[in-house]
């Protein structure tokens, strides 16, 4: 998968679009760099990226007052992609 200018997923790109598909709920940016050892700076860079592609989306969740952070998920197109790969 390329974007508009050319850039390609990575492998970290990739390890957080196949914890997604098999997670059952959101995951904030924290929960996907413990889950695969990573930065939290390298998980929020990569997951914006991947937001940039179109294949998660991102939404604020309201944690304590006056505080917040995102969740991340496929997006549906994301989705019926990978359950066509999966009929083929």
């Amino acid at each position: 998968m390329r974007n508009d200018m050319g850039v390609s997923l990575g492998k970290a790109d990739k390890i957080i679009l196949k914890l997604l598909k098999k997670s059952e709920r959101a995951l904030s940016t924290y929960e996907i760099a413990k889950l695969l050892n990573l930065s939290w700076a390298t998980a929020n860079v990569h997951c914006y990226k991947l937001m940039s592609f179109g294949a998660i989306s991102g939404r604020n969740e309201e944690v304590k007052i006056g505080m917040r952070r995102i969740v991340w998920t496929l997006t549906d197109a994301e989705m019926q992609k990978d359950e066509e790969d999966e009929s083929s």
